[in-house]
């Protein structure tokens, strides 16, 4: 999409309050829409490079991880990034967290962007970090609560526009548990062009995340599919925090 177009449209709406309530919503989804195939663009561009250096880093500091979700189906099914992806996914373990880490990532051109965490960290954590405008989400893997292991991750609500506005609103964001058959074994696998750590029992996983047919493209799948091991986890809201 023409950045120019998206300029002008924004100067129009600017004019005056008739041209803002008339085109404020055409010019809202037309920025979304722009800004989602920027950063496909980006994506495809700096993505396996971004990954590298952080397969990297992990390497040179002894720092345990693995692909997940969608990085891992990517893994599996293309040898590569699916096509709608956006960003990277990683698994860590709770009992491998390193304060030092954004340290050691900053070495290698990379910044953390935000995290989330419940309990101050002892019952949940997620942080991204970004290099080349591709983040990198790094879920931390829990012992089990309830029959498995499980990593958390946060949602919207329908009544705010960002989980700054649902601090603010709520004093935290809605937290899910994600209880999957995580185990601490991996082996490394062929991805784009190199060498990259998944877990030995990827293929359960992703029947477990994704169901039986995830070999399969589904453009209808959603993450807020019903699933009984995915748990809002009532009373625990995240702290989010921006950097």
């Amino acid at each position: 999409m023409d950045s120019k177009f998206v300029r002008g449209l924004k100067n129009l709406v600017s004019r005056s309050q008739f041209t803002i309530k008339l085109f404020r919503p055409i010019y809202h989804a037309t920025l979304k829409r722009f800004q989602i195939a920027n950063t496909k663009k980006n994506f495809r561009k700096n993505a396996c490079s971004v990954l590298h250096s952080f397969h990297q880093c992990m390497e040179d500091n002894g720092c345990f991880y693995t692909l997940a979700f969608g990085s891992l189906l990517g893994a599996i099914r293309e040898k590569g990034f699916i096509k709608h992806d956006l960003d990277i996914d990683v698994y860590m373990w709770a009992e491998d967290y390193d304060l030092s880490l954004p340290d050691k990532l900053r070495k290698y051109g990379f910044r953390l962007a935000h995290d989330f965490m419940v309990g101050d960290g002892k019952l949940g954590r997620e942080q991204t970090f970004e290099k080349n405008g591709v983040g990198i989400d790094i879920f931390y893997v829990y012992p089990p609560i309830g029959e498995l292991p499980y990593c958390c991750d946060f949602i919207f609500v329908k009544d705010c526009t960002s989980f700054v506005d649902q601090m603010k609103k709520y004093g935290g964001v809605v937290c899910r548990r994600l209880e999957l058959p995580f185990e601490k074994e991996r082996i490394v696998t062929k991805f784009e062009d190199f060498d990259i750590y998944i877990p030995k029992n990827a293929h359960e996983l992703l029947r477990f995340r994704y169901g039986d047919d995830y070999m399969i493209p589904n453009p209808q799948w959603t993450s807020g599919k019903k699933n009984e091991h995915i748990i809002v986890w009532e009373g625990n809201l995240g702290k989010y925090t921006e950097y």
